[in-house]
């Protein structure tokens, strides 16, 4: 029987000012993957730009997906929600009557801004977001959108709000990828409807594993939509989008923090469902990359099992493609044996927080020696983490990845629901292992 201690304050959703406290626990059990916010927000934009009704199961109720579901019924869409069941009726691409709001999702405005080229010539869409995204480079969508014949504009020198026009012709662009991949994203699936399609070429690419996910949502709506092996050239031709019925799958990076959690605390997970891993770039790539920390690790039915009995080694990981998987291997890094070298970070300057500070930050917290080395983290493990106090800089993973040393060591999380971004039910998931988690929530 697992130990699961209560919630002092019951669920954290929906609560503000939340203050966790972690006590040093070890994790058994199994415990569900929370669906992909990145899956389902490109196909909630999809099925705005598709004729009929759409429907989805296991939509997250993460604050990005919400805010998409907002722009996507503010574009003219019929949205229905019900318990983690979304409805879209889409087909026409009006436009809104006031500003879309997206919140702190990326991903969702760069889309947004790319969808509001579809409104009719003469119109205009005005995106924005809270004041994190908004510190946050929007210059190559506008860029690549306006390579593709529309008419997109920052009001503040590259930042948000964006305004962009109606009209997209199409056509060629070569954009530069090295900060983000989102702009791609947002591009080939507003070319699906656009005049003439485009011809995407990207240079210096990161997170190559986003642009293959849009490729395989697209496809799925019945896109028109290739690319090459490396995912530095992809070309759509405009298409009839149709309607779909599907589920939205497991989320690996997200995943990867319970799996974190039983190497760092030395316990055993099963987190899942989650789709087979598969080859070339993405987060399904956290197998293999914890198979180089020794990490006991196993995917079957579904489910990947992690054990944390032996501690693991130091290694060298690039993570270009998968960026968002930095955070949960800091933590296995921060307790293998010698240095463990977090390579290809250069774009996580760019995310919520400056990754790159508030990771270093965060393992420091936990007397953990690590360092910047170009566009690497440099970690020597140790087995005497220290407990921390820390508040969450408006960054889901920061946390995320706190609350997986706080499991060894003890914490306390300032500002805690922060993983509403992402997961709201984050803090319950821990106690099902038997994290020992509590809860505080100030208003």
């Amino acid at each position: 029987m697992l130990n699961t201690p209560a919630l002092t304050d019951g669920p954290c959703e929906g609560k503000r000012n939340l203050r966790v406290r972690v006590e040093p626990s070890t994790p058994e059990g199994s415990v569900e993957a929370p669906p992909s916010k990145s899956w389902a927000q490109r196909a909630a934009f999809l099925a705005l730009l598709a004729e009929g009704r759409s429907s989805f199961r296991r939509v997250p109720e993460s604050d990005d997906v919400l805010a998409s579901l907002e722009a996507v019924r503010a574009f003219g869409a019929k949205v229905e929600a019900k318990g983690g069941e979304v409805a879209i009726e889409g087909g026409e691409v009006k436009v809104p009557e006031d500003v879309i709001n997206m919140r702190g999702s990326g991903t969702g405005a760069r889309i947004a801004i790319a969808v509001g080229t579809l409104v009719p010539k003469g119109f205009g869409v005005v995106v924005t977001g809270n004041a994190s995204l908004r510190r946050r480079p929007m210059t190559p969508v506008v860029e690549v959108m306006n390579a593709l014949g529309a008419e997109v504009v920052s009001l503040r020198g590259g930042l948000l709000p964006v305004v962009s026009f109606g009209g997209l012709p199409g056509g060629e662009a070569e954009v530069d990828g090295s900060v983000t991949s989102q702009h791609v994203t947002a591009a080939l699936i507003a070319s699906t409807k656009s005049e003439r399609g485009a011809k995407i070429t990207v240079k210096n690419a990161v997170s190559r594993g986003y642009i293959a996910l849009t490729e395989r949502v697209m496809r799925l709506f019945g896109a028109k939509v290739k690319c090459d092996a490396k995912y530095s050239y992809c070309e759509v031709e405009p298409s009839e989008l149709k309607a779909v019925r599907s589920e939205v799958p497991g989320d690996y990076a997200l995943a990867a923090f319970p799996a974190a959690l039983a190497v760092v605390s030395g316990g055993e997970v099963k987190v899942g469902p989650l789709p087979p891993p598969e080859s070339g770039p993405g987060d399904h790539r956290l197998v293999d990359y914890l198979r180089k920390f020794g990490v006991e690790v196993s995917y079957s039915d579904g489910y990947l099992r992690v054990e944390g009995s032996v501690r693991p080694k130091g290694t060298r990981v690039n993570l270009k493609d998968e960026p968002d998987l930095a955070l949960p291997l800091a933590a296995v890094a921060a307790v293998s044996k010698g240095e463990s070298v977090l390579a290809g970070l250069s774009h996580l300057v760019y995310k919520e927080s400056n990754r790159i500070e508030t990771i270093l930050q965060t393992l420091k917290c936990f007397g953990v020696s690590a360092r910047v080395d170009g566009p690497s983290i440099r970690v020597l493990g140790t087995e005497s983490l220290r407990p921390c106090r820390l508040k969450c800089p408006d960054d889901h993973r920061i946390a995320m990845l706190a609350a997986v040393l706080g499991s060894a060591a003890g914490a306390v999380i300032e500002s805690a629901e922060c993983v509403n971004k992402s997961w709201p039910g984050f803090w319950d998931a821990l106690s099902s292992l038997g994290v020992k988690v509590y809860v505080e929530g100030r208003r």
